[in-house]
Order: C-alpha cells, then structure tokens, then sequence
C-alpha cells in the first residue's frame, strides 16, 4: 500500500515521521476482544447516564465494526438487546435492554502516543439532514477506558499539575500526593483529558443562535475537555461569553463573563455555544459511581464547531491534529475541505469480507517499508531513558505563537486552536501530556440532537418498532437506520512524531501507553476491576490475549495472507477433531484468521524498565508454540539433561578430571581392599 512516511506541519512546515499507520486494506479483520493487537472493539453497554435516565440508547457489539472494501466500518442500527442487572439502590436484579445496537473501536493500553499530528480520512455516517446518530473521532489519555465510568471518575478529563488543596479531593490523582503509589510520580497530577478530533451533529439545517459567522446543521464539533473549570461566572448555554456591562445603558452593571482567551477560530467556525462543559456533582443513589461533595468538581468544554456539508456524508474527507503537549503546548484542528475526487461510499461498503475497490486516491510520498499491506502499526524506534533518571522540571508557559495561516496549504482550513497560556492563565490547567488512545465510534443518545420539547403526552420510549414512541424520535431517523447507510467509514489513520523536540512548542513527544514520565501500566494492573465490565459479564483480565490463529476456516483462503487452515488434530497431540481451524504460518500476521499485522511497541514502558524486564524476554513470553512443539521439546531437554548426568557420573567414577572438582576427587579410587 503507498502511503506517506512523513508529514509536513501546517504550522511551522517541519517534517514528522510516521509512527503508526492503519490503511484497514485487508478485509474480514476481527476487533473482538483479543482479535486485533492495536484495536478492540466494545461488547458492552455505554456507562455515560446520570440517576437521571437520560443518556445513551444503544449497546456496543463488537460485530458492529469490521473491514471491508478498504473501510473499517462502524455501523449503527436497530436491534434490541437485553442483559440481567443488579439495582444496588432497589437491591433486586432488573432485565434492561437497548434498541438500537453500534460499534465502538478503540486503541486502549495497546497503542497510545502523546504529541504529534494525527491525520484520519473517513465519511460521515447517515443522512446530513437527520438528527440521532454522534458520531466521533477522539483521543482519551490510556488512565480513562472509554464508557467504564468507574475508570475515569475524577481521573477524566483533568489536566492539571499543581498542589490545590481546595482541588485535592476532585483529582484522584492529584500533585498533592507525595508518595509515587503504583508506578506513579510523587507530585505529579494526572488524568484523562479528552481531546475531539471531530464530533459530528446533524440535523435540520437552519442559522443556529449565537454562532458567528452562522453555523447551521451539519456541524463538526472540535474540543478540548479539561479540568478544572472555571469555577463561576461561566457563560450560559446557548449564548456566547458576554463582555459585561457598565451600566451605561440603563441595565445593571455586570462583569464580563469569564472563559478562554488567545483562542482561534478560522474559516467558516464559530465559538460552540451550546455545550461550555460538565459539572460532575455529588452523585445519587443509582449511579455507576460515586462522588461526595467535597469531590464534586467542574469540567470545560473548550470548543468549536465547523459547518460540514452533505459531501462530508457522502465522501471521504481528511480531518488532522496537530498536537504540542503540556507546558508551552498547543492544539490546532484543521479539515480538509471539499474534494470531488475523494473516495466515496460503495457498494462493498457494508461487506466485511470484500477486498479494497479501485478508487482515485491523491499521490502520496513513498511506499510503506514493513510491507504490512498498510495495516496495524509502525512504532519508530525510542531513544534509551535513564531508568533512574529524574524527569526535568518543565519550563513557564510562553506566550501563544503567531499562527502562520500561510503554512496551511491550499485544500485545508485552519479551523481551531487552543494555546497553553489560554488554559494556564483561566484554570491554571495545561494542554495535556497524557499517554492517550485513538477512538471511532457512534453513539445514539437522547441528548444528541433528539426532541427535548416533546408534549407531556409523549410517551418517552426509543424504540422504532413502536409507533407511541415516534414523538421521542428525531424525524426520519429510524428510516435512516433503515436505508443501510448508517456506517462511519474510515479511509486510514495515521499519526507522526519527530525526536527533534526543538523544532515545536510544548514538550517531547513519546510513543507507548506506559511512558517513563507519564508510566499507566502499573497504576491499571493495581486497579484493574475499574476497567472491567461488571455482572452478568465475567472478565478475568481487562483485555483478553491476542490470538494468533484458530479461528473457524474452511480454506487457506479465509486465514489471511499467508495462513493455512488445518485440522485441530493436526494442530494438537490431544485432539481428534477434524474441525478445521486457522494456522498463522508468517511472524507478522496474528489474529483468529491472520489477517491482523502484529504489531507491537519497539521498546519497554515503564512498568517494564522498573521490573527489569527487556524486550527479548518480553516477547519470549508471548512466544507461541503449538503444544506437540512443546511437548517434544521437553522430552528432548529431559532426555539430554539425563545422559549428560550419566556420562558425568562415569566420567567421575573412572578418574577423569573435570574442572570443579577437588584434588580429592581427582586421586584414584580404591577398592574395597585398599589397593588401586
């Protein structure tokens, strides 16, 4: 597959290596739990609802997401499902179900990167014109696993690195702490802020209130969502900041409104009025976690919305990051605007088993060289760090750089940005240094884009099936579900980094989710029930193994590239069966049916420096062998382990002279009568 294995920045015209590359090009790939070794896809229900009821509406199945026509496809729709829950308030077990079931696919503790840019090329699912369906691209620092809400309670979204007494207790991992618990760095805060790449909102299209220039329905919403907050005096939803007022025109003196500064909004984007952040509040019996009051705190919402159009559905269009982290840092979002070349959907886009269709693609730079067919990962070589290195104090904020519009080149818009000293001078937070993980899903929720002016007879039900519920559903939306073109579809993402930390802002950036300066591995082992589903599923491990092989085959052909497909008596000294299971024949491919490049971090994290564990001996102990290779091995090691004690023995016995033993040892021995 050709693609780019450097980046131009649109900021400062540097060039960045690629990193990480994933051209979804080999279909029938499986995200299932312990499928993919830098994806998995999400069985389970969305953890985001309030004691409130209000919230999401669908269930997460893995077999939602898949590869096809060189896609990866995360589709939406109807489907009902049900599951057994216990009522910690009620103290009984409920049946709850869902009516609409979607796909989530993320790279959590498998591939993480802080800093960069990220580039994506996808189409927008659904209809431009229909509200319902949220879809999102979004990053979320490796502490935080998406939708279990028991791990990122008052870890999500903070970014935040000063001792704050008042601040202590709404930040579980807070400067404040001196001893460095589970790998942790004494005094260092820590979190999980988010950062969206693109959350899209459609819907009936119309100027919305209080945007400038006027934004209408389709929108793509770009932010940063970061603790602390602002504590008070917070614009209102649905209006932008208002300046105050002296009272000159007869209304009573007021002060301006306090939010953000130094931020950028370019193009056809406006300030997003509507959604200015979250106050996670002392929480009530019947929600999945908990809080006190003295742990309540207030999240921002630093955002903007872009105007999509109806080719945004219809066509791939390229969305980039780039990303300068922590102090002195900045975040700028850029889209790529209208391309009448660009791939669209097909007819294939649905099959997860169709190979990739011929479509005009733009001239890229070179040709990728781990001839991986453009799927999984490639991790750049690390510099070595000092294991006992103390990390370097970093340095004040700076004032925001000039923003080179001039380096944007023709084809993309500078929508957004956000510099350091915004955050630093509002909140005292900064732009996030986390280790963080790449998302794609869409989620059906009743406070996205769904009626919320419905008439008190309105049954409030959100199932398509049933016509008492059609008051409660954006119009036209369960025909959408219906039409088949509900699917996200994602051309590639690829992200890129430099070793040469003097050509941008902020801080270095590091590949892996277990950096020596920001370690998560061991603080995740130590707590790992917060980032398992809880009854009736049954987890023994956050995430399952890789399988390499053993999916159910019939021919060669459905165990990738290079596989084969073989009995399991063939593949077992155990086994009789004559089921027929996939073999992964080649080092660099993996999964049920080896279709997933094996990839995998090029140097240690954290965790493993601190154990002293290398590379080598990591790898040995995911090495697999088939049990007979095992087997025979043993029995070779034990019968070799037992001639040489033998052949020692005799050797000891008739006088030969071995290093090691004693000068007795070595003299003759003599025979019951004394004599030699």
């Amino acid at each position: 597959m050709i693609h780019a294995l450097t980046a131009t920045s649109f900021l400062d015209s540097a060039s960045y290596t690629l990193v990480m590359s994933d051209e979804f090009n080999t279909p029938g790939r499986s995200f299932s739990d312990g499928g993919d070794p830098t994806w998995t896809a999400l069985d389970r229900h969305d953890d985001d609802i309030s004691a409130s009821g209000e919230g999401p509406l669908h269930f997460y199945n893995s077999s939602m997401v898949g590869t096809g026509g060189g896609w990866l496809n995360v589709s939406t729709g109807r489907g009902r499902t049900e599951w057994t829950e216990f009522d910690s308030v009620e103290q009984v077990y409920k049946t709850k179900k869902k009516d609409f079931k979607s796909g989530m696919v993320n790279s959590w503790n498998k591939f993480c990167f802080t800093g960069g840019i990220v580039e994506i090329s996808a189409v927008m699912p659904g209809s431009p014109t229909t509200a319902g369906l949220w879809p999102a691209m979004w990053l979320l620092g490796n502490l935080g696993r998406a939708t279990y809400e028991a791990s990122t309670n008052k870890i999500w979204p903070w970014s935040f690195d000063e001792c704050d007494r008042e601040l202590q207790h709404a930040q579980e991992i807070s400067a404040c702490n001196s001893n460095g618990h589970w790998g942790l760095i004494p005094g260092r805060g820590r979190g999980a802020t988010e950062i969206d790449i693109l959350e899209i909102m459609p819907g009936a299209p119309g100027p919305l209130p209080s945007t400038e220039p006027p934004i209408e329905r389709p929108y793509g919403a770009m932010t940063l969502q970061v603790a602390p907050g602002v504590p008070g005096n917070r614009p209102k939803s649905g209006a932008p900041p208002l300046p105050g007022n002296d009272g000159h025109n007869g209304f009573a003196p007021s002060p301006p409104q306090d939010w953000y500064e130094h931020l950028n909004y370019m193009g056809n984007t406006s300030i997003n009025p509507f959604f200015y952040g979250t106050y996670l509040a002392e929480t009530k019996p019947g929600e999945p976690v908990h809080r006190s009051k003295l742990e309540a705190f207030q999240a921002d919402a630093v955002g903007a919305i872009h105007q999509l159009r109806a080719v945004h559905f219809q066509k791939a269009h390229k969305y980039r990051l780039e990303w300068q982290p922590g102090n002195g840092g900045r975040i700028d979002w850029f889209v790529e605007d209208t391309q009448p070349d660009a791939r669209g959907r097909g007819e294939h886009e649905h099959d997860f088993t169709a190979a990739p269709t011929p479509a005009p693609k733009e001239e890229e730079d070179s040709e990728s060289e781990d001839g991986d067919g453009g799927d999984g990962k490639k991790k750049k070589k690390k510099k070595k760090e000092d294991k006992h290195a103390t990390p370097a104090p970093t340095p004040a904020p700076s004032p925001p750089p000039r923003v080179d519009t001039a380096a944007t080149p023709p084809g993309w818009v500078h929508a957004f940005s956000i510099v350091d000293l915004s955050l630093k001078e509002a909140t005292r937070a900064q732009i996030p240094d986390e280790p963080s993980y790449v998302i794609f899903n869409t989620a059906v929720s009743s406070t996205w884009g769904f009626p919320y002016d419905t008439p008190a007879t309105c049954k409030k039900c959100y199932d398509c099936s049933d016509p008492a519920c059609a008051c409660a559903l954006p119009p036209g939306f369960c025909d959408t579900l219906d039409a088949g073109k509900t699917s996200m579809l994602v051309d590639y993402v690829r992200v890129y980094q430099t070793d040469e930390h003097e050509k941008h802002v902020g801080q270095k950036h590091t590949l892996g989710c277990d950096p020596l300066d920001h370690p998560t591995r061991e603080y995740i082992k130590g707590h790992e029930y917060l980032y398992m589903r809880s009854l009736p599923f049954i987890d023994k491990d956050p995430l399952k193994p890789i399988a390499n092989g053993g999916g159910a085959c019939s021919a060669d052909s459905d165990c990738g590239i290079t596989g084969s497909c073989s009995t399991l008596s063939k593949e077992s000294f155990w086994s009789t069966s004559d089921a027929r299971v996939c073999r992964c024949g080649d080092a660099g491919w993996t999964g049920p049916h080896c279709r997933s490049h094996a990839a995998g971090d090029d140097e240690p994290g954290a965790f493993d420096i601190v154990l002293n564990t290398s590379w080598f001996t990591s790898r040995i102990a995911n090495l697999y062998l088939p049990l007979p290779v095992i087997v025979a091995f043993s029995v070779v090691a034990a019968v070799f382990a037992g001639a040489f004690v033998a052949t020692l023995q005799k050797k000891r016995l008739s006088g030969g002279v071995y290093v090691g033993l004693t000068q007795a040892e070595m003299t003759p021995r003599y025979n019951l009568r004394g004599r030699p």
